[in-house]
């Protein structure tokens, strides 16, 4: 929808041209740019106009608080409905208004009733404080820098870092990028710019900065659920995603979230436009499985093939775009997908959120496998884990070795890059305190707490970590990117309310995952996708290191400024072994190859964005 800029000075020393800042992200919302100043507060907006689109502008101000937000409020209409039995007067049409109507009524406790995305400041004259929030999953960004003079909160960092006295790269997030191939949590890969957290609100009052949590997402079981449950609610998320005063599309691959999502949105729609976007090579292109969905829904779909000469030109842009590095390969997909369908339509629905929610990544599977020997006495499972050790890479030593591993000890998520051991040859500096164990051992300690069984355990690490810092992270800002809004109708927190009720057969079994979502659906969609496997987003960079974009990697590894950072000798010698054919070290070279292209942008101030 949107995105902003907002400087708190704590001495009234006002010294950034604000507008000019906003320049930075002005792809965030082309259609309008708005400033307001009061008091020692300055606000700064760019708008894609989405709802009421003659009176939808921002900063909004309304008796003695002004408002800027970026996001979507779905049940603004009931709020609003609400807020006039209560005395209060609209002046337009738009959930902004609602929104800081709300604030005005309930205060904090408003983020209670809020069904939706976000992020928001608001000035309250009358206490002289912002008060601000970040949405329940994280799925709009906000960035901020705390310095003596002044506190500045922006959509995307690049439009504040330039106000840094210094642009430090921060040593301990490499080292977690590292391990997560995305920088988990709150910090980010520049020093001194951190990350409002989901589900936290803030204020800031005479120059100080408070953050607290106000939601936290549990999967602790409360009721049983039926079909008829999860149908309804996610079909009710679908019709609120799709409220807008633009034209609505959908994103189609060839998984079943976003068949579910484009059947529903279908029915309320029956012309909506769906896109797919591959990229020409065997096994890695869906375009065919997409097209017979479309096909027996009865839409239109745009398709588009991404060569491998177009996904190397536009690396550069994608990772500009990111602020922080991710190392997913399938973003590239995503710019070329949002660039394609925004010349269509304004907004997109997808599919993100379901595999969290509702159990569908493949490795969450592998409980049902490993229980027999999970289930071992203590004592037997630790001399079969020091079995698993000393074997040679054959067939069963990694089984082995999950099966008598504590998840605490292995499991970071959805995409461990490098071990430890790994990462001390790839880095030159290792710092214990920064590895993945202490790092998610409160979020380990919170599942235990509440007694979470292993499969929804593993979800609860997804959802803390790989969704925000991955999965939504390029969710937003390559959409964003293409001034396009990406909706995610699974991330709900109504559908979380049913979703946490799963019981694990519900979830997987030995052949598939998402096992009840997909019972729920199977009348609803094409009955080619019903019993359909996960694949991810596939992407050939496994294939094209091999070939022209290997030479591009190792150029940028070679004349990226890490030597002191980076054992290069090692990253080449992995490079040379996957050419070869040695060892699939795609997703590590990826990994570091994304990292050196990031330092390139944003701390070498190398002019590689075409």
């Amino acid at each position: 929808m949107c995105g902003y800029v907002s400087i708190y000075y704590k001495n009234n020393n006002r010294k950034f041209d604000i507008k000019k800042l906003t320049e930075k992200i002005n792809h965030r919302g082309p259609d309008h740019t708005g400033i307001h100043k009061e008091d020692n507060i300055e606000f700064a907006f760019k708008i894609l106009s989405i709802m009421d689109l003659e009176n939808g502008s921002q900063p909004l101000k309304k008796d003695d608080k002004t408002i800027v937000f970026n996001g979507e409020i779905y049940n603004h209409e009931q709020l609003r409905n609400d807020l006039i039995k209560n005395g209060y007067k609209f002046n337009t049409k738009c959930d902004t208004e609602v929104l800081l109507s709300s604030y005005t009524e309930y205060k904090e406790e408003c983020l209670n009733k809020l069904r939706g995305m976000f992020s928001f400041i608001v000035y309250d004259k009358s206490e002289n404080k912002l008060f601000g929030a970040r949405d329940h999953f994280g799925i709009k960004p906000l960035y901020y820098i705390d310095e003596k003079d002044f506190i500045v909160f922006s959509s995307e960092y690049k439009a504040i870092i330039e106000l840094l006295n210094e642009v430090n790269l921060n040593k301990s997030s490499l080292q977690k990028y590292m391990y997560f191939q995305y920088i988990p949590l709150e910090e980010t890969m520049i020093s001194n710019i951190k990350v409002v957290p989901p589900g936290y609100f803030f204020t800031v009052e005479n120059g100080k900065l408070d953050m607290k949590k106000y939601y936290n997402i549990h999967l602790k079981r409360s009721r049983k659920i039926t079909s008829k449950d999860i149908k309804d609610v996610v079909t009710s998320s679908v019709k609120h995603h799709m409220v807008a005063n633009v034209e609505v599309g959908t994103f189609l691959s060839g998984g079943i979230d976003s068949t579910i999502v484009a059947s529903l949105a279908s029915k309320i729609n029956p012309n909506i436009k769906s896109f797919s976007v591959g990229f020409g090579v065997n096994g890695y292109d869906e375009l065919e499985v997409a097209k017979k969905t479309a096909d027996k829904l009865g839409i239109e779909n745009i398709s588009i093939n991404v060569s491998q000469d177009e996904y190397i030109k536009a690396l550069p842009k994608v990772i500009y775009h990111l602020d922080d590095p991710v190392a997913d390969p399938s973003q590239v997909g995503i710019y070329f997908l949002s660039k394609e369908a925004k010349k269509h339509v304004t907004v997109v629905l997808s599919g993100e959120g379901a595999d969290e929610l509702f159990g569908g990544y493949n490795i969450y599977k592998e409980y049902k496998s490993i229980k027999p020997i999970f289930n071992m006495p203590n004592s037997m499972k630790s001399i079969l884990n020091t079995a698993s050790t000393i074997m040679s890479n054959i067939k069963g030593k990694n089984y082995l070795y999950r099966a008598t591993t504590p998840l605490e000890k292995r499991y970071i998520g959805n995409a461990k890059i490098f071990d430890d051991n790994e990462i001390k040859k790839v880095l030159k500096f290792y710092n214990k305190v920064d590895n993945h164990e202490n790092l998610l051992a409160n979020i380990y300690s919170d599942a235990k707490n509440n007694n979470y069984d292993y499969v929804t355990t593993m979800q609860h690490i997804d959802i803390n970590t790989w969704l925000e810092g991955d999965i939504l992270q390029k969710a937003d800002k390559i959409s964003m990117a293409q001034s396009i809004e990406l909706r995610v109708p699974f991330l709900d927190k109504e559908v979380l309310e049913v979703a946490k009720n799963l019981n694990l057969n519900q979830k997987v079994n030995f052949k598939n995952t998402k096992i009840l979502l997909r019972e729920d659906f199977k009348d609803e969609i094409p009955q080619h996708m019903v019993k359909k496997k996960k694949l991810g987003f596939p992407t050939p960079i496994r294939v094209w290191l091999k070939e022209d974009l290997g030479d591009v990697v190792r150029q940028s590894i070679n004349e990226a400024q890490v030597d002191d950072l980076i054992n290069k000798d090692y990253v080449i010698k992995l490079l040379d072994n996957h050419i070869q054919g040695y060892d699939d070290n795609s997703r590590k070279i990826w990994s570091i190859y994304v990292f050196c292209l990031w330092h390139q942008i944003f701390i070498e101030n190398r002019d590689i964005v075409y």
